[in-house]
């Protein structure tokens, strides 16, 4: 969701191969920089990119030096480069590029040109298997302050006609696909605030997007080996947050210095531990390897669950559980017992773990056939802080592990169960209030 870093300790040095490229991926982008005693020329790239794609990506020079003056003269020199994508070469002070991708290209050629028209540097953007445009426009919730902001959906990998607000303020563009369209956060922090995006003048998608400020910050930036200090990690602009936001952390230079907890790792911004004025901070200890300039970076991930799926319970199920059963076509059990269309009792009772039981069938007082089925419990794909939430849940007594009741995890008496077609099999289920946790069987078509 972009980057923050903490660059420390030492100053910038010009590469010993000028014009050396590398490539480094954020969501959404690929990034290729040539780095040059002026400065570096960035070529932001769709991280999705496919042979045959028309995309458009952006080229942006940047200025090494700190003064007005000196800035000036190194753009001149920067813009002066060539940059070609998919053999079309343009200035590097051409700030959009629309190009295609070769038809049957293991991989997209990212080169760099001195203004002699001389070879300065190339960079291999990988490029990936067929893929359908997504089938509705997604928009994430929230950014990092400057960095990428991601949406996927149908579009027609051309920037000059497409284009997102944020508050009402135009975004900068970075990169487009036929699957996404990729522009840059605010710098300032924003609330929540409307979002608005559009292709070829009409509005696509509309949301509300929040923009979170990541700051690092030391007290001291020169360390010597053995020598420690703390890095403070501030996240502002998450008032009202409602889910725990992944923060990812990274030291950058461990061969320079060493993080407490881990060279990567991730944070958990949680709800409860955001102050009133919408600021969280976590403090990690950084120790000296050797003396030299060290880089901590943060990616902030969206939050909350993506997806959904079900898998049996961990509980043992013990007593009884009486519901109905309104069958509607002829069926019969596993163990061959047919079973005509009419009204049923079934009688559920717990069998082993991992939630297992066994349903008996009743009809006009008699026993009409017997199955096996299991509980199972909706899970969600969950960000690595809703898994350390699900872990600590597990430990605590009230979680559906051990010995539990069917009250105990919602279901009532004299519920009736749902029959569902699937592929020539029906499916029975029978699911609590609250939609955690199912009873679900299957018959066979006679």
């Amino acid at each position: 969701m972009g980057m923050a870093t903490l660059l420390a300790g030492g100053t910038a040095v010009a590469p010993a191969d000028p014009g050396a490229g590398s490539l480094e991926s954020v969501p959404g982008v690929h990034i290729a920089t040539f780095r040059m005693p002026a400065g570096s020329i960035y070529v932001n790239l769709p991280d999705d990119l496919l042979p045959g794609d028309t995309a458009s990506a952006t080229v942006n020079p940047v200025p090494a030096a700190a003064g007005e003056r000196d800035q000036a003269r190194q753009r001149r020199e920067l813009n002066s480069y060539l940059v070609e994508l998919d053999g079309q070469r343009a200035p590097a002070s051409q700030p959009v590029r629309t190009f295609t991708v070769p038809a049957g290209a293991p991989r997209l050629a990212v080169v760099l040109f001195d203004p002699r028209g001389r070879p300065a540097g190339e960079v291999n953007a990988p490029l990936g298997a067929a893929a359908l445009p997504p089938p509705s426009y997604r928009l994430p919730a929230l950014g990092q302050s400057g960095g990428p902001v991601r949406i996927t959906g149908a579009f027609d990998g051309d920037l000059s006609d497409s284009s997102v607000k944020i508050g009402g303020k135009p975004a900068q563009p970075m990169a487009e696909s036929p699957r996404q369209l990729v522009v840059r956060g605010p710098q300032e922090e924003v609330g929540p605030a409307p979002m608005e995006v559009s292709e070829r003048g009409q509005v696509v998608a509309r949301g509300t997007y929040r923009n979170v400020g990541v700051r690092l910050s030391a007290p001291t930036t020169n360390l010597l080996s053995g020598q420690h200090t703390t890095v403070t990690i501030t996240v502002t602009g998450v008032e009202a947050l409602r889910e725990a936001l992944p923060l990812r952390l990274a030291n950058k230079s461990p061969d320079v210095v060493h993080m407490e907890g881990g060279e990567e790792q991730t944070l958990c911004v949680r709800p409860d531990d955001i102050g009133p004025s919408g600021t969280w901070t976590k403090t990690r200890g950084l120790t000296g390897v050797r003396a030299g300039g060290f880089s901590i970076g943060t990616e902030l991930g969206q939050p909350g669950p993506q997806a959904e799926s079900s898998s049996p319970t961990e509980a043992i199920l013990h007593g009884e559980l009486l519901e109905r059963l309104a069958l509607d076509r002829p069926a019969r059990t596993a163990a061959g017992d047919a079973l005509s269309p009419g009204a049923y009792q079934i009688v559920v009772r717990g069998a082993g773990e991992h939630g297992r039981v066994r349903l008996l069938l009743w009809r006009d007082g008699k026993t009409a056939g017997t199955l096996d089925g299991a509980v199972l419990e909706r899970r969600t794909a969950r960000t690595i802080c809703d898994v350390r939430d699900a872990a600590a849940m597990a430990r605590q007594p009230e979680s559906a592990t051990g010995d539990r009741s069917f009250s105990e995890l919602g279901f009532t008496e004299d519920g009736a169960f749902a029959v569902h077609g699937d592929a020539g099999r029906l499916r029975l289920v029978l699911t609590t209030l609250e939609g955690v946790f199912s009873i679900e069987t299957e018959l066979a078509s006679p």
